[in-house]
């Protein structure tokens, strides 16, 4: 198993009807997409301790396999998801995978 970790930075004037509609897209698509074994998504909470990384919104994403992580990547509606809807919306990312 491996878990995809991603860290969202929204460009300036994002507002929270566009975090919601990110949100419900974001949780259709891991739906969709069976290579997705688990998901979970939200906007940051604020809560003391957090660390000094900018960003918005966290992603988390479980796989079998890195080959379920790499169909995720290659799959069309993630392809389309990214360019339509977050990419207007990013103003950077950070990623990472680790082991489970």
């Amino acid at each position: 198993m491996l878990r995809h970790v991603l860290l969202l930075k929204f460009k300036e004037g994002v507002g929270p009807s566009e975090i919601a509609a990110l949100d419900t897209a974001f949780r259709d698509l891991i739906a969709d997409i069976p290579a997705v074994s688990q998901g979970h998504v939200g906007p940051k909470l604020g809560l003391k301790g957090s660390s000094g990384v900018p960003a918005d919104y966290a992603v988390t994403l479980d796989f079998r396999s890195p080959d379920d992580f790499a169909a995720y990547i290659e799959d069309p509606r993630h392809q389309k998801f990214v360019r339509e809807i977050l990419s207007p919306l990013r103003e950077a990312g950070w990623s990472a995978q680790i082991e489970l």
